[in-house]
């Protein structure tokens, strides 16, 4: 995050802003652009007014309006998550510039019922005829106090508050989702994720109006994969292998070694007496002292872990995955793409649905994952399912040399069948040739299609409820341990 002396600039500077400024309004565009930096820099950093008189003599209506947006609720919560965030104080600045020039332009139109409500209405059309003319600042001036002087009961200030409660309230209701949303994703993606490029991806995301839609739609359904991450992290942490310390412990022989823990007592006799201490220090470095020999595993150290290769999953994707099993499918995916990145191991993740249909996912790359993260999210899973497809799919990608030898998972719920032979045999001869294994999750139904030749193991996964063993993070454990 930039300081806060040049952060306003590039938000105020961004493309996005400089839409909302650039549209033709009958306020001047220097002005606009002067009120966007302005709030930019009351929204992410201190800003502070020196001669009161001076900045009413400007800035006229305006002046006005940005005391009593100060003074609401909505500004507080906006500036608040503007300090968070670069992208949160853009998406603030849209919305709170929008609403100053659509009110200094009239398209909200405010009541005049009153004095004073009328006399601040004069003074938005002054401000504007003074900005076009370029001249009569201190009539904007004057403006200013006769507003103050006739608005006793501070009906102007509550009737401006009460006009941007009505605008900004839905800027904060969708600003919190957005904040709910990246901490949503921080507990989806591998840890490694950069929020920048997260809140850079989610920002792509809301500037579409259908990839938006598609978002809102598919809020509940986070939750849900977050759920059921961890389902399966708890899952994977309390099936996992206990390591225990401790040595062996059974004597069975004597014999000389340099094992002092184990000694022989009548050999520490020796250290009492100077002369066979040196004998004592010679024995032990020699490995001549006279030692029990202990029987049974010393686990108490472990073994430094091997290198393993990397791991390729290949997702069905198809219109029978509807429902629980493509979040369960979804949740999986994440879930492998952490495990993995924990074990330092490359992940290519690989939905396939109709012949010849593929979409590959860069979880594994920082700068992409977020983007792939939502690009996942927010797919439907449609189309019918090809099995031969796949196999091809996962037979190319492991002709790279970077994937020789990886580890091959198929999650699927088993609607196809196998039924290209030569397919088969390329699968067989390829485990043969390079020692990769190929595991097999089918979820929600009893049948593999043929895939149960090919694999290692096979998975049967009930939709709703299954138990440790049975379940998906049990088989992310085997893959992570090799």
């Amino acid at each position: 995050m930039s300081s806060n002396g040049t952060r306003w600039k590039k938000v105020a500077n961004d493309d996005s802003v400089r839409l909302v400024v650039g549209r033709p309004r009958h306020i001047p565009r220097r002005r606009r652009e002067e009120i966007a930096n302005i709030l930019a820099q009351e929204l992410v950093s201190s800003r502070q007014i020196v001669d009161v008189r001076r900045h009413a003599a400007r800035h006229g209506a305006f002046h006005i309006m940005l005391r009593a947006l100060k003074e609401t609720p909505e500004w507080g919560r906006l500036k608040e998550m503007s300090l968070r965030s670069d992208i949160l104080a853009i998406l603030a600045l849209r919305y709170v510039a929008g609403t100053i020039y659509d009110i200094l332009d009239r398209t909200i139109e405010l009541p005049t019922d009153t004095v004073a409500q009328q006399s601040f209405s004069g003074l938005v059309g002054l401000t504007l005829n003074t900005w076009r003319r370029k001249t009569g600042d201190e009539l904007l001036a004057k403006g200013v106090d006769e507003v103050t002087a006739v608005d006793v009961r501070g009906e102007v200030p509550g009737m401006l508050r009460l006009a941007f409660k009505e605008s900004l309230s839905p800027a904060v209701e969708e600003l919190e989702l957005y904040q709910q949303m990246i901490a949503r994703m921080k507990e989806m993606l591998p840890k490694g994720g950069e929020e920048a490029s997260m809140e850079r991806a989610l920002f792509e995301y809301l500037s579409k109006v259908d990839q938006f839609s598609e978002l809102m739609r598919r809020n509940k359904e986070m939750q849900r994969i977050i759920d059921l991450m961890g389902k399966l992290d708890v899952e994977y942490g309390g099936a996992s292998r206990e390591t225990r310390s401790f040595a062996t412990s059974e004597a069975y022989d004597i014999g000389p070694s340099k094992d002092v823990q184990h000694v022989v007592p009548v050999e520490l006799l020796k250290l009492k007496v100077p002369i066979l201490r040196t004998l004592f220090l010679s024995q032990m470095l020699e490995g001549q002292l006279l030692t029990y020999r202990l029987r049974g595993l010393d686990w108490s150290q472990e073994p430094e872990p091997e290198r393993r290769g990397p791991v390729i999953a290949l997702i069905d994707a198809s219109g029978s995955m509807s429902g629980e099993p493509e979040l369960i499918a979804k949740a999986f995916i994440l879930m492998l793409a952490r495990r993995m990145e924990r074990e330092g191991r490359d992940v290519k993740v690989i939905l396939f649905a109709a012949e010849d249909w593929k979409l590959e996912l860069n979880l594994a790359d920082k700068k992409m994952a977020a983007k792939s993260l939502l690009d996942t999210v927010c797919r439907h899973f449609e189309g019918n399912t090809d099995f031969n497809s796949a196999l091809r799919t996962g037979l190319e990608v492991l002709s790279d040399k970077d994937y020789r030898g990886a580890d091959v998972l198929f999650f699927t719920d088993g609607e196809s069948k196998v039924t290209d032979e030569d397919l088969v045999k390329e699968w067989k001869d390829l485990r043969r040739r390079t020692g990769s294994r190929i595991f097999t999750l089918i979820v929600g139904s009893d049948q593999a299609g043929g895939l149960e030749e090919l694999s290692d193991q096979t998975w049967i996964l009930p939709t709703s409820t299954w138990d440790v063993e049975g379940s998906p993070s049990n088989l992310i454990r085997i893959i992570a341990e090799g």
